[in-house]
């Protein structure tokens, strides 16, 4: 029997396989990714409220930034349907965002070191609070994009907006 369009056989369901693997993989590995940032957001919130020393944030947030470059590697090597590259690389700016909240938060820490610091300056509380917004803002439009990477379906448009968001509530 002689096989027409290039000798493979194609399954029916055309992303089946590949988009099952994709799903269990962003799926624990978004839950690993979303436990460390909620400690992030609560140690800089500890921060901002006084609660932590500065230097124990200091090694606390380095730990939890090199965990987080770990993942942002293990993201890069992931295959994402073609459909889904955008969102995909989207969670990953999302990610970078929350390093860019830490690295903010250990500038605030670094300001309480300095020798010449007047005694009722609020700086380091004002990247305290920049870092803080940063993590949690990204942490909320990371959980948005993987609810839509995880229901997803194949011939339908990969839409991670608001105005998409609000019309699946409304549908459902």
């Amino acid at each position: 029997m002689r096989v027409l369009f290039g000798g493979r056989r194609r399954s029916v369901f055309g992303h089946g396989k590949e988009l099952g693997v994709y799903r269990n993989e962003i799926s624990e590995r978004s839950t690993r990714i979303d436990a460390q940032i909620a400690s992030v957001a609560d140690e800089i919130d500890a921060l901002r409220r006084r609660d932590l020393d500065p230097d124990e944030a200091v090694e606390r947030l380095g730990a939890q930034e090199d965990t987080l470059d770990e993942e942002v590697l293990g993201l890069q090597g992931m295959m994402a349907p073609e459909e889904l590259h955008g969102l995909h690389m989207e969670y990953e700016a999302n990610l970078e965002r929350v390093l860019r909240g830490i690295v903010t938060a250990e500038r605030g820490c670094a300001l309480t070191g300095l020798p010449h610091r007047p005694p009722g300056d609020d700086e380091p509380f004002t990247y305290y609070k920049r870092a803080h917004a940063n993590v949690s803002h990204a942490r909320l439009r990371m959980a948005e994009i993987v609810d839509v990477l995880l229901h997803w379906e194949p011939g339908l448009l990969a839409d991670g907006s608001v105005t998409a968001r609000l019309e699946r509530t409304r549908q459902a």
